[in-house]
C-alpha cells in the first residue's frame, strides 16, 4: 500500500525495492497492492472521491489511476508491469528493466 505516500516518496521506496530484487531474467518483480481508481471518462465514485480527499488531507498520498502508477514505476527504473484488478483494489506485478547486455543478444 503507497496510497499514504507522496509520488515523489514511492518513486523513491520503489527504487529501494528495485535494488534488493533479481534481475528481470531471474525473475525479480515487486508486488504493489493498492487502490487503482478508474481513469475512463466518467463520473468518479463518492467513495473513491472522499478516500483522495482523506489521502490529501491526511497524508501526502493520494488515490491514483493506472496512468499514475505507470508513471511512478518509470521513474523508479521499472518497464513494465501487469496489472490485476478487482473492484477498487489491484494488484500490480512490477518488472525491472532488462539488462543493457541482453540487448546486444537480443538484437544478433
Amino acid at each position: 500500500m503507497l496510497h499514504h505516500w507522496s509520488d515523489e516518496d514511492c518513486v523513491k521506496i520503489l527504487a529501494q525495492c528495485k535494488k534488493a530484487i533479481p534481475s528481470r531474467e531471474e525473475a525479480g518483480k515487486v508486488l504493489v497492492g493498492d487502490i487503482v481508481i478508474s481513469c475512463s471518462p466518467g463520473p468518479i465514485s463518492e467513495t473513491q472521491l472522499l478516500m483522495d480527499v482523506a489521502m490529501l488531507t491526511v497524508s501526502k498520498g493520494r488515490q491514483r489511476d493506472e496512468n499514475d502508477w505507470s508513471e511512478i514505476f518509470v521513474k523508479a527504473g521499472f518497464t513494465d508491469y501487469k496489472l490485476v484488478q478487482f473492484g477498487a483494489r489491484g494488484v500490480f506485478e512490477v518488472y525491472p528493466r532488462l539488462r543493457p547486455e541482453l540487448f546486444l543478444i537480443l538484437e544478433q
